[in-house]
């Protein structure tokens, strides 16, 4: 292998590991951000849970980040 194929090959794997690192970021700010909106709904009025729309909506976009990231 030459050099500029090591490189290339270098190159590539850190782009791989920056894409899972900012994945994982992903996920932990999506996890807090859920709990804390269904704190705010628990100590509200419970009448709707209203919660759920931004859950199912930022998840549909956590598992296509997920599909890009990890495979």
């Amino acid at each position: 292998m030459d050099e500029f194929a090591k490189e290339a090959s270098r190159e590539s794997e850190a782009k791989r590991i920056a894409r899972r690192q900012w994945f994982w970021l992903h996920l932990a700010v999506y996890i807090c951000t859920q709990i804390f909106l269904v704190a705010i709904w628990l100590l509200g009025d419970r009448a709707y849970p209203w919660f759920v729309f931004p859950l199912l909506g930022w998840g549909i976009l956590i598992a296509a980040h997920a599909v890009y990231a990890l495979i």
